[in-house]
């Protein structure tokens, strides 16, 4: 069976430190290691450069790359929950974008969440630092990303109380999170 780790830097700003960070040699063995089968990454920009990062060793990892998806991510989003065969949960690495985590939690996906250090204002690493503080994802920096994998592949996902959450309603009104989207991942 198939276990799934989705990457995600998002769609606007280009964040190719992430993506080396994950086909480092630690991290592609200790995601092996945990027993996931492959690797889908949506890299944005850094898709042109993609093929320039790929190392020759994959660890026997399928991997698989795109730059964006129109219709979001909810297929490779499903694609890391826990299903026969495979008792727990893939792994969802993201670039701390509020939405890339909202949709991860309301689907009880183990989260390791990566701000990107580039951007004009650190609201990532405001997030990233109250996930991690609440137990809903693990913080991690991209020179840290072997040590955060190992720990949130040992840790697994905090359950998340849904919709009705304090904490989703208040990031919900920020972000504008709208009921249609919510509805695609119910």
């Amino acid at each position: 069976m198939e276990k799934v780790c989705l990457i995600t830097t998002g769609a606007t700003a280009p964040f190719p430190e992430l993506v080396q960070a994950v086909l480092k040699p630690e991290s592609l063995q200790l995601l092996a290691d945990n027993g996931f089968t492959k690797l889908i990454f949506q890299c944005g920009q850094t898709f042109k450069s993609f093929e320039n990062l790929m190392p020759t060793d994959h660890k026997g990892l399928d991997i698989e790359v795109f730059d964006f998806k129109a219709d979001g991510l909810n297929r490779e989003m499903r694609m890391c929950q826990a299903h026969e065969g495979i008792a727990n949960n893939g792994l969802v690495i993201c670039h701390a974008g509020a939405g890339t985590i909202l949709d991860g939690m309301r689907l009880g996906l183990s989260l390791i969440v990566v701000p990107n250090d580039s951007l004009l204002d650190n609201h990532q690493l405001e997030l990233a630092e109250e996930l991690e503080l609440q137990g809903y994802a693990t913080k991690s920096t991209t020179s840290d990303l072997p040590n955060a994998i190992q720990i949130a592949c040992q840790r697994g996902q905090r359950a998340w109380a849904g919709h009705n959450a304090s904490f989703a309603q208040e990031i919900d009104k920020v972000v504008g999170y709208e009921d249609d989207v919510r509805a695609r991942l119910d």
